[in-house]
This record gives structure tokens, sequence and C-alpha cells, in this order.
């Protein structure tokens, strides 16, 4: 009877196991996530992983991608590398050990019927001293202007009843302007803990519901220079984030 070994199935086996990868790895990695799960090429992701220092080496594929730290340990930024399309695994490699995501989408262009997003992941600082208030006209940092060099991607925050630090925002009159369509925005602002919450219901127009969680934070230096007030937002059903300011 021929001896027959198992070892190169067992290794193949292994192989496709996130955190098996390479046998020498010391220590347990994981990549818990992956911000947005879509994104075209030339745009950057947030990823987020366990046991990598902020020097790890991310892959989209086959292709290296650049990458920067993030804002919180084992955060690291990524830019979507060129030529790719479709499904394609995310890598973070370190030495000998390696951690998989699959499940990220390169896709040809952002949503057209939502808020646009920035290409660069912003890493905010958190606003120390209290907004006076939330009600005005906040512009989408990453909108469009039209040919009177109006902003065609607002979201107009009408302050309704307050409650302690809490500011809710009057439904009837609060929306978002995304060009030419309006959807109704509702949500809350907290002046002391810094706090947003902003649901944008789009289901009049055949869109979905959208919910956001962010902060106040320091208004970033590539703002135009009058901006007093910024907001950093993150979906919860896509990951993107959404920055809006206000004069």
């Amino acid at each position: 009877m021929k001896n027959i070994s198992f070892f190169p199935i067992l290794f193949a086996l292994c192989w496709l196991i996130a955190g098996c990868d390479k046998s020498n790895c010391d220590k347990n990695v994981d990549v818990s996530a992956v911000l947005p799960n879509t994104n075209p090429s030339g745009y950057e992701v947030l990823i987020k992983t366990s046991g990598f220092s902020n020097a790890a080496k991310v892959l989209f594929g086959s292709e290296e991608a650049d990458s920067r730290a993030g804002g919180q340990a084992g955060e690291l930024i990524a830019r979507v590398p060129a030529g790719l399309s479709g499904n394609v695994e995310i890598s973070v490699e370190e030495g000998d050990c390696i951690a998989r995501s699959g499940g990220f989408v390169v896709s040809g262009t952002l949503p057209t019927d939502v808020q646009p997003a920035l290409s660069d992941i912003v890493i905010p600082l958190p606003l120390t001293s209290d907004p006076s208030g939330i009600g005005n006209v906040w512009i989408n940092a990453a909108s469009s202007f039209d040919n009177i060099n109006n902003p065609e991607h607002t979201i107009l925050i009408v302050e309704g009843t307050q409650v302690g630090d809490v500011i809710n925002f009057d439904e009837a009159f609060s929306k978002e302007n995304n060009k030419s369509v309006s959807n109704p925005v509702s949500g809350s602002a907290n002046l002391i803990t810094k706090q947003v919450q902003i649901v944008i219901n789009r289901s009049s127009n055949g869109g979905d519901i959208e919910h956001f969680d962010g902060q106040f934070i320091v208004v970033p230096s590539f703002l135009p220079a009058n901006a007093e007030l910024a907001i950093l937002l993150v979906s919860r059903e896509t990951g993107r984030q959404l920055l809006i300011y206000r004069f």
C-alpha cells in the first residue's frame, strides 16, 4: 500500500483560513471591519484590525495599496488601487501574520442618489468648545456647485424643541437637498457631548432611509477659511463618511 501524505491538503486548507495563513505568526490578528464596504478606485477605506501595527501592508487582491495610519489603534486607511472592479479580497500583512476580509466591492462610481463622500477618509479632532447651536444650512464638503456657485448637496437643519442639552430637529422644515431632490431630515444634537444623529428619509423619492451617527469636530484645514463649524458623520448602512460644515 502506498503511503499517502495529507500535508499538502492540510496546508492548502490552512491557507484559506484568515489567521492561519502563515504558520509562524505568533499573535492573534483579525480584520474586523472595512468602511465603507464598497468604493471606487482612488477612494480611501478605513480598515479596523487587531494585532497589527500602523505599519502593516494592505493589499486589494494582489495589488498593494497606499496606506496610512488611522485615528485609533489598529486602524489603517488604504486607497483602493486603480484597475480593479467587482468583488475583491482585502489582506493585511505584517511580518509572518496575515488576515483577510472578503466582500469588498470596487464600484465604478459613487451612488448618485445620496450625499456624496470625500475621496479621503477624515481623521477627526474632537471639538472642545460648546457649539452655540445647530440650525443652519450645512454644506456637504464633497458637494459639487452649480453655475452660480451654489452647493448642490446640503442639509438644512431647523432647530425644534430642546430638552436639557439636546436640540431636536424640526422635522417639518429640516431637509436634505441633493441637487434637485429634497428629502425629510430628522435627528438631534447634544451641545455638551458634541454627539449628533441624523436620519434622512428618501423613501418618497424611491430611496431608502439612511441613519448617521457623528460628532462636532474641529474644522479641517482643507475646508474654506470662513467655515465656523463642522460635523463628521458615518452612515450606519454603508459606513461611508459625510462631512458637513456651515459658515
